[in-house]
């Protein structure tokens, strides 16, 4: 990791105090120089400073030592080891003064690299695992295998659990980066982070014990795997995913979350993640469709979704061919569906659309008028729903 940062800590360093800089592995081999013509060197003076832990001397004679300059150097340590040494260049006097601060300086940015590096790797130890619990097949694999792997990233996969994705379907206010000029794609991409950053913590806000696996899926889908502590906490999930999607909607984020099954194996764990995404992929095709969408409520918009393509066509062709020809048929449609989904009640209906009762009954009477079915019939009725929700999912 060193080796990897060494010359760009190194430049920027001595940018900043107006030394040049050299830094060294832990063989006192100069990895990193703001003089680049000293790379590779070998820097004899850090041997006892790595060996000692100490900075070189006042009184070191550097006459004659291989690659080594007037100035001082001190260890570069991260996690109690040291790891390296750094130099800067000038009268001691001078430069003795940015010792201590270019220490911590570049022991920060490694130990930040170190983290991030350490929070890379565990996310895609847990990409892993939820690809293999949703490809997890008892037939072949043994599900004990898959349980070992979780405890040994800390998490207990012992049921019951439920799968919960969340997509971010637009950031307002955020153009993309390549939008903007270079200086400024700097800026776009460093916005972008932070406002993903702020989205993991809401999740995390609401989702965190420790028995919580919570994943980042690329730039804009995050899984929870989160383990109930009883079947009838349901509500309770809901009523979290719903403050997500609101605290979302106050950063300016609109976000659909997508619930499967409750799950009391690692199989059944495996569907309810699928589940979970086919509850957003349903959403898509609906109209207006609520942000939070739970397979369980899903399951005739699953069903109809999975009738094959000619069959749908053949049905909607025939109860739907005359209403079609309208010109209103749009508004027409939506007001059956709007009619089936609350219940055949005036006052739902007319809420869920935004117009009047009037308005309403003049539309059911022309849908009757059409079709010839009496909307009060709720088979026949019903008919016409599931006609219109095919159309919605072809």
């Amino acid at each position: 990791m060193l080796q990897e940062l060494a010359q760009k800590i190194a430049v920027s360093t001595s940018e900043i105090i107006g030394h040049d800089v050299i830094i060294t592995d832990e063989k006192s081999i100069i990895i990193g120089a703001s003089d680049v013509s000293r790379l590779g060197e070998y820097h004899e003076a850090s041997v006892k400073i790595i060996a000692t832990g100490k900075p070189n001397p006042d009184n070191l004679n550097i006459k004659g030592m291989k690659g080594t300059k007037p100035g001082i150097a001190l260890t570069i340590d991260i996690f109690g080891k040291t790891i390296g040494t750094f130099g800067i260049s000038g009268e001691r006097k001078d430069v003795k003064k940015f010792a201590d601060l270019v220490k911590k300086y570049m022991e920060i940015i490694l130990y930040q690299e170190v983290q991030m590096r350490s929070t890379v790797l565990r996310e895609r130890a847990l990409r892993n695992l939820i690809q293999e619990i949703s490809t997890f097949n008892p037939q072949i694999s043994d599900e004990s295998l898959l349980i070992t792997r979780a405890n040994e990233l800390g998490y207990d996969l012992k049921p019951p659990y439920i799968a919960i994705v969340i997509k971010i379907i637009s950031m307002e206010d955020l153009e993309k980066p390549n939008k903007y000029e270079a200086d400024e794609e700097q800026f776009a991409n460093i916005k972008m982070h932070a406002i993903k950053s702020d989205v993991q913590n809401i999740i995390e806000n609401y989702f965190s014990s420790t028995n919580e696996i919570i994943v980042p899926l690329g730039n804009d889908n995050y899984v929870i795997l989160h383990h109930l502590n009883s079947k009838k906490q349901i509500p309770d999930v809901k009523n979290r995913c719903l403050k997500i999607i609101d605290r979302y909607r106050k950063n300016d984020i609109l976000v659909r979350i997508g619930m499967g099954l409750i799950a009391n194996n690692v199989y059944e764990l495996g569907q309810s993640y699928k589940d979970a995404w086919r509850a957003i992929e349903i959403g898509n095709k609906l109209e207006n469709p609520p942000n939070l969408l739970n397979i369980h409520d899903l399951f005739l918009e699953d069903f109809v979704s999975n009738i094959q393509l000619d069959i749908s066509k053949r049905y909607i062709s025939h109860i739907l061919k005359k209403l079609k020809d309208q010109p209103d048929w749009k508004e027409l449609s939506r007001t059956i569906y709007a009619w089936a989904e609350s219940g055949f009640n005036q006052m739902r209906a007319s809420k869920a659309l935004y117009i009047h009762r009037n308005t309403l009954n003049y539309r059911l009477d022309k849908i009757q008028r059409i079709t010839g079915i009496d909307l009060k019939d709720y088979k026949k009725t019903f008919m016409l729903y599931l006609a219109v929700l095919m159309t919605n999912m072809c």
